[in-house]
């Protein structure tokens, strides 16, 4: 089974793991411990077992519900593609040349409302 390798922060994790989880896809979270410090980053890895195409929906919706979100695709020809404006059958061709993806918030969340928003 295909999986893609996803970044989320501090802001962005919690939201995040939750719309892939509304939309069936699992993931496995991965903790890389550095001797420097880094910006609160988490990796995950997506298991892509509904298609490309949950996993666009899943992040389309994500980004939808707040403006402060975006989604950044690392081609595996390390071209970088903002998932923003895209159909979700064009985000799954964009998502199915990925070699990575960053989910960011790049607001801090204030509520625990706004967080739990459903997608």
């Amino acid at each position: 089974m295909p999986t893609l390798q996803a970044t989320t922060f501090e802001d962005s994790h919690h939201s995040f793991t939750a719309a892939l989880t509304q939309h069936g896809l699992k993931y496995n979270k991965h903790i890389k411990l550095g001797a420097n410090p880094v910006a609160s980053r988490l990796n995950i890895e997506i298991i892509i077992s509904g298609g490309w195409g949950a996993l666009a929906v899943a992040c389309l919706a994500w980004a939808h519900v707040r403006k402060s979100r975006r989604i950044n695709v690392t081609t595996k020809d390390k071209h970088a593609v903002w998932l923003e404006g895209y159909s979700a059958e064009e985000a799954a061709r964009i998502l199915e040349s990925a070699s990575r993806i960053a989910a960011i918030e790049t607001k801090p969340i204030e509520t625990k409302q706004e967080d739990d928003a459903e997608f």
